[in-house]
């Protein structure tokens, strides 16, 4: 059984960019166990003392973890050792807690998502939320009326920086992970990332409380996240292309295109590749039992670049 670590979101952890040059954060070996506290997307430190107030954000950021434009608040990296380029990080989701508050929003800024919806020119809508984590339901802070959300939380980022000099955004999903508000991915569930720097350097931050497929207004339930508990091991006997995760209810594969279309084709591919390998069979096999049992969902349309997961569940082929 492999040790574990702890990880809080500081001077010397938070960055607002990936990049394969940062100095890492934590040092670990595979097997290991890492339990990290994050900050909401945003650089939130507490909720919002009242409507139309603002909330009290991080501001010690060393200049070289700053971004230049937006960044999402990430806690890292992570270097595990013995990962190498072209091996697969297999990330064990042990445990999500959310914090105690959370908030979202609509409209009201230039997005081609509003744009859609002829909602740049509209007011934001800026929702709060108290969480209560022992009924997991989340309760609207603020208005005369009270609405409640269940909650189902993840982390919208898990990712490693791209093989590439200099400093990649953290909005668009990649191969190696990123952006991917894939909201499967809640404990209990494993996801596998491909490796494509030593050491793979692993961030995560973005908590989500809840969040429908697609993401549709730009953000989900955005929320801190108290604990956040992850088992690191680097698996030599698995090569893949893209992101992909065995959930508690069964696999589950990503594309990730600037058209939607394109991803979802991505991710039918991916899933295929899954199929064979499962059950001994062809590709054109697979592909006509996955005509039966796979659905395809669209993860979100908001990060740049879309995403569509295909999922198979565990009792599908009997």
């Amino acid at each position: 059984m492999g040790e574990i670590h702890f990880i809080k979101p500081d001077s010397n952890t938070l960055h607002g960019f990936f990049s394969n040059e940062l100095e890492p954060a934590l040092e670990i070996n595979s097997g290991d166990t890492v339990i990290f506290q994050t900050l909401d997307a945003a650089w939130g430190l507490e909720k919002r003392s009242a409507l139309g107030s603002a909330r009290k954000k991080f501001t010690g950021l060393k200049p070289d973890r700053k971004a230049t434009e937006f960044g999402h608040a990430l806690v890292g990296p992570v270097f595990i050792n013995q990962a190498k380029p072209g091996q697969t990080l297999e990330i064990k989701i042990n445990e999500i807690i959310p914090g105690s508050w959370g908030w979202t929003s609509a409209g009201g800024f230039p997005s081609y998502w509003n744009e859609k919806m002829g909602m740049v020119e509209t007011n934001e809508v800026l929702l709060d939320f108290e969480l209560d984590v022992e009924t997991m339901v989340a309760k609207s802070q603020f208005g005369n009326f009270t609405y409640s959300v269940g909650l189902k939380p993840f982390m919208g980022i898990m990712g490693m920086p791209p093989n590439e000099k200099g400093r990649h955004s953290t909005v668009p999903p990649r191969p190696s992970g990123g952006n991917m508000d894939c909201k499967e991915l809640q404990a209990g569930s494993t996801l596998f990332l491909p490796i494509p720097v030593e050491g793979g350097l692993f961030s995560t931050g973005d908590g989500h409380a809840a969040q429908g497929d697609g993401e549709v207004s730009g953000p989900a339930l955005e929320c801190p996240m108290e604990k956040v508990s992850l088992t690191f091991t680097v698996r030599d006997d698995l090569q893949i292309n893209m992101p992909r995760a065995k959930t508690n209810d069964g696999w589950l594969t990503m594309g990730f295109h600037e058209n939607l279309e394109e991803a979802m084709w991505i991710a039918l591919r991916e899933m295929l590749d899954v199929m064979s390998s499962l059950y001994n069979i062809s590709t054109t096999e697979a592909y006509a039992y996955a005509t039966m049992v796979v659905d395809l969902r669209i993860t979100q349309v908001v990060n740049s670049v879309k995403g569509v997961h295909a999922f198979l569940p565990f009792n599908a082929l009997r």
